[in-house]
C-alpha cells in the first residue's frame, strides 16, 4: 500500500544537507550577480568604443576632405604655371 501525501506527512532533512543547498544556491546568486555585473560593464566599454569610432570616423572624413581641397587647389595652381609658361591653354 503507497501512503499519500496528507496534512500529517514530514519530512526530514539533515542540517549538513540544509547548509550545503543554502550555500550553493548562494553561490549561484552571487555567480548570476557577477555576470550581471560583467555584461554592464561590457555594455558600457562597447557604448564608449562606439562613440569614440563615431568621433574617430568623423575626423577622419574632415582630414580627407581637406585633403581633397588641397589637391584641388594644386591642380588648379599646375594649371594656371602650365597656362602662364604656355604648355596648355
Amino acid at each position: 500500500m503507497q501512503k499519500g501525501i496528507s496534512a500529517d506527512s514530514q519530512i526530514h532533512i539533515s542540517i549538513a544537507f540544509l547548509i550545503k543547498a543554502m550555500v550553493g544556491i548562494s553561490l549561484l546568486i552571487a555567480s548570476y550577480y557577477q555576470i550581471q555585473m560583467k555584461f554592464a560593464s561590457i555594455d558600457s566599454t562597447l557604448n564608449d568604443l562606439q562613440s569614440k569610432v563615431t568621433v574617430l570616423t568623423a575626423s577622419v572624413e574632415g582630414m580627407e576632405q581637406e585633403q581633397i581641397e588641397e589637391l584641388e587647389a594644386t591642380v588648379k595652381e599646375q594649371k594656371s604655371l602650365l597656362q602662364k609658361i604656355g604648355l596648355k591653354k
